[in-house]
């Protein structure tokens, strides 16, 4: 063989490799050229992530740290222990408020039962009293009036007597004198003995009438006298049953007066119960002041920007330290496109990310939200394009784009780094019901 017949097969596999270099090339053009016709991409993009400042719920001075900066904390860890003994004097003297307020309202309650059940008791006896001592003066007063018609039968008695014992004089003196003219006559024989015995015994029989009568008028008399003493007695009885009756009625109205102070007792028992509560209430405000002189951490995350230090006296409510969760929840991608970008992007879109600091990694992300203005039209003096003379520029707009992945992987992913996106602007893998 020749040495020209050798050099052939060599020139023709050289040009052979040339040529697939250059096809492959111009391949890998159009496929680049042609993908990138379907998407959108930028390095205007940085993780953006929830920052949270913590601040302690009370105040006072500072005695011990549990966290420093860049130290990763779960949620609930321990960041500082604020001095818990003034906080700790004042929920002893709110337990002490509180116990003596629920002392309070139960002797209160205690009082309103037997309050209760004492004016209760006593009205219903002042009733029972008041009830008897009607029937009493009802019965005196139907005495005294019996009495009192008595008294007047007995003095019309002795008036009847009274009325009889002139008669019974005239008779007796009538009688007197025919004795003594028919016993002239029988001692001079004019007339019998006889007859002269007759007048004298019905003279005798007047007589004895008529001192009957006086007897029995005397003894009327003391009847009358003794019976408007005892009319005297029986009304006076009747004016004190009566008497009685009026102060029964007085005590009744004081028993029912009184019937109002369980009421009142229940108002001071309701008092005092609400009294208690907000001791009670106060209590556990105390309780949780000392509770909150140890912040926790709200969230897992980095420690970051730790302002407090041992012995320094922080106020409520003033951030002392920043906690940075680096789940992917809490942080996201922001990437600002162009307007002529933006116009072919649509939510649920699907989207390659590379970060500066991984650059060996791709992270899948897709197109969450879009801003509500650009940029421009949020910064501290937004463009007047009516004024002057008018420049046209390019707007971009902040487009939020969430990761897909579930973790971060090594916690590597921070807020403010800055990253390459490239949207996928052909595909959706997220079912959105708007476009923006």
């Amino acid at each position: 063989m020749s040495a020209t017949e050798s050099h052939k097969p060599k020139s023709i596999e050289w040009w052979r490799l040339v040529g697939l270099v250059i096809f492959s090339a111009a391949a890998l053009g159009w496929g680049v050229r042609w993908f990138l016709q379907k998407g959108v991409s930028t390095e205007n993009a940085y993780i953006v992530g929830n920052v949270t400042p913590v601040s302690p719920e009370v105040g006072g001075s500072v005695v011990t740290l549990f966290a420093d900066d860049n130290m990763i904390v779960k949620a609930g860890d321990p960041l500082l222990q604020i001095d818990p003994v003034p906080f700790q004097i004042a929920v002893e003297e709110a337990r002490a408020d509180y116990l003596q307020a629920a002392k309070e309202a139960e002797a209160a309650g205690i009082n309103v039962r037997l309050t209760t059940l004492d004016r209760k008791a006593a009205h219903e006896g002042a009733l029972e009293e008041r009830k008897a001592l009607k029937e009493a003066a009802e019965a005196s007063e139907f005495a005294a009036k019996a009495r009192q018609g008595l008294h007047q039968n007995e003095k019309d008695t002795l008036q009847a007597a009274r009325s009889e014992e002139p008669g019974l004089v005239a008779l007796e003196l009538n009688a007197r004198e025919y004795a003594e003219r028919f016993k002239s006559l029988a001692n001079s024989g004019d007339i019998p003995r006889q007859e002269s015995d007759n007048k004298d015994a019905a003279w005798k029989e007047s007589v004895a009438r008529l001192n009957s009568l006086k007897s029995r008028i005397s003894s009327l008399e003391a009847l009358v006298i003794a019976s408007e003493l005892e009319v005297r007695q029986s009304e006076a009885k009747s004016r004190q049953a009566r008497n009685a009756l009026s102060e029964a009625d007085a005590k009744v109205e004081r028993s029912r007066a009184a019937l109002l102070q369980p009421d009142i007792a229940e108002s001071t028992h309701a008092a005092l119960r609400r009294k208690a509560e907000l001791a009670a209430a106060r209590l556990a405000q105390a309780r949780l002041r000392l509770a909150n002189t140890l912040l926790r951490a709200p969230i897992g995350g980095i420690i970051s920007k730790r302002t407090a230090q041992l012995g320094q006296t922080l106020a409520s409510g003033t951030p002392c330290l920043s906690i940075t969760p680096l789940d992917f929840d809490n942080i996201w991608v922001i990437a600002n496109l162009r307007e002529d970008q933006a116009a072919t992007t649509r939510l649920g879109q699907p989207v390659a990310v590379t970060v500066d600091a991984i650059p060996d990694k791709v992270f899948t992300c897709w197109v969450e939200s879009f801003s509500g203005g650009t940029g421009s039209a949020f910064s501290l003096f937004p463009p007047d394009n009516a004024t002057g003379n008018f420049t046209r520029i390019v707007q971009r707009l902040p487009v939020r784009l969430r990761f897909s992945e579930n973790e971060n992987p090594g916690s590597r992913l921070r807020p403010g780094m800055s990253c390459k996106v490239l949207i996928d602007t052909a595909r959706e893998i997220r079912v959105a019901d708007r476009d923006w």
